[in-house]
């Protein structure tokens, strides 16, 4: 190589060293005080079944598994350092709690989607009786809508999670945690059937996935809350009744992760995985 252009080259590339070493150090610096609540927060690091803990107070009395992929998490500007560990002060759905600082990261996108919703809230030409519907899909204004029943969790304590099976392709899915306490559940139409057990493919925090039927029960109070929202934002004149589920076989991907886990046995599996009588 030209020495001359490697006396170029060298410098260049101790530099571009320096600010990737510069910028990692950044990523991982510690969040400060003050916080702005305006700015919404993630979790970060995690992988599935690593959830983030919401304790009462630093690292005792647990509240919530937030999930390992959880996003509008708000800081309350409190931190406090308890051996090595930083908490931070947040919120997150309804509840407010103490999580380790360092598995959050700033979400520009959930930010910028905040940020639009407080303005529509505060816009003079928004009619009162509108405001509700701030943050409602543009596209959805207009068409004819069902009712949609709301799930909640039911039957596990602060601490435990229901799995939902997120497909990820035909040969792997991932667990997304959904909290004890959850609710804004919607079945999306297919149910597979194993005996006694039965999974439902179900929408939870902008993800589809499968879960244990078992644990959701319907929230006719949510239902209703919701039914009327979407009557009032989509304009639609017609609430139709709710779609039955079609019985459906449990995705390969979701049979391998379940097997994994040891949640169930070979036979169940077995019955989940096959295909159901066709209709005449």
């Amino acid at each position: 190589m030209n020495k001359q252009l490697l006396k170029k080259m060298i410098p260049a590339v101790i530099a571009g060293a320096f600010l990737l070493t510069a910028s990692v150090q950044a990523l991982a610096a510690p969040l400060t005080l003050p916080a702005d609540s305006s700015k919404i927060y993630q979790v970060k690091g995690r992988t599935p079944g690593n959830v983030l803990k919401m304790y009462k107070k630093p690292g005792a009395d647990i509240l919530v598994n937030i999930p390992h992929n959880a996003t509008w998490l708000v800081r309350r500007n409190a931190q406090q350092l308890v051996g090595n560990v930083l908490w931070e002060k947040v919120s997150w759905d309804d509840m407010t709690g103490w999580v380790e600082s360092s598995a959050l990261s700033y979400d520009a996108e959930s930010t910028s989607i905040a940020a639009a919703r407080r303005a529509c809230l505060v816009d003079p030409k928004v009619p009162q009786d509108q405001k509700v519907c701030c943050g409602y899909p543009e596209k959805a204004k207009g068409l004819p809508f069902r009712s949609v029943p709301i799930y909640s969790v039911r039957g596990l304590t602060p601490g435990q999670s229901l799995m939902m099976y997120v497909e990820e392709g035909d040969k792997s899915a991932i667990a997304v945690e959904i909290p004890h306490n959850a609710t804004w559940i919607t079945k999306m139409g297919k149910v597979a059937k194993g005996g006694d057990v039965s999974f439902e493919l179900v929408r939870w925090a902008g993800q589809n996935g499968w879960v244990n039927a078992a644990y959701i029960t319907e929230d006719p109070v949510k239902t209703k809350e919701g039914d009327a929202k979407r009557r009032l934002c989509s304009g639609g004149k017609e609430l139709l009744p709710a779609a039955a589920s079609d019985i459906v076989c449990l995705p390969a991907s979701v049979i391998r992760r379940l097997r994994e886990s040891g949640a169930l046995s070979d036979e169940v599996l077995r019955k989940l995985a096959q295909q159901p009588p066709k209709k005449n």
